[in-house]
């Protein structure tokens, strides 16, 4: 809703939404995913969106009422960080969610605010499915040698420790870990510069 990029990253920059009878049809990315973004919705890639409070949660019921998602596995919704209006409507439009996983980069200032999420969903009774750690590093491209940039290890940490994280004694998975790739940059890059 702030800025979408993942109409670029996933290779629809550019395109429009179309809708049928049904209801918005969203864009085909492979045979297992689909997607909608706010950047189907905007003239031109650069131009900012600057809606207040209700219009996003307009967008947001209608992706999440009037999209045809068909049957999925799994729903996921990019959403910016913090506790803020988007993800408790998110919480509040979809009774029947399962749960949240955190998506956090190993620095302090990250995982502190990926406490406060923790703490949100749990507030709202809604389970940490687990945590991932993003950026966690870069495997050089020449040595194959593992750079941690931003440090690494933060998110699982904080996930062993969870008085440190969660205040409480609930179990918090740590998931995964991402490093940066390279080549999945470039390819990007070089897919929507043509």
């Amino acid at each position: 809703l702030h800025g979408p990029s993942v109409a670029t990253m996933l290779g629809f920059e550019g395109k429009k939404l179309q809708g049928s009878s049904e209801g918005i049809i969203p864009m085909n990315v492979s045979s297992n995913l689909v997607a909608v973004s706010m950047a189907s919705l905007i003239e031109t890639s650069d131009a900012p969106l600057i809606w207040r409070g209700p219009l996003k949660m307009m967008a947001l019921k209608q992706f999440l009422g009037e999209v045809k998602w068909g049957n999925l596995d799994f729903l996921i919704i990019d959403s910016p960080p913090g506790t803020g209006d988007e993800p408790l409507s998110i919480c509040q439009l979809i009774p029947e969610l399962e749960g949240g996983i955190i998506v956090t980069t190993p620095q302090g200032v990250a995982l502190l605010d990926s406490r406060k999420c923790v703490n949100f969903l749990k507030n709202l009774n809604i389970p940490v499915l687990g945590i991932i750690e993003n950026m966690s590093g870069l495997k050089c491209p020449h040595c194959g040698k593992n750079i941690d940039l931003f440090k690494s290890g933060g998110g699982k940490k904080a996930a062993a420790t969870n008085s440190t994280f969660s205040g409480n004694s609930s179990n918090i998975f740590f998931t995964f870990s991402l490093i940066i790739n390279i080549y999945l940059s470039y390819q990007t890059i070089s897919t929507n510069a043509t």
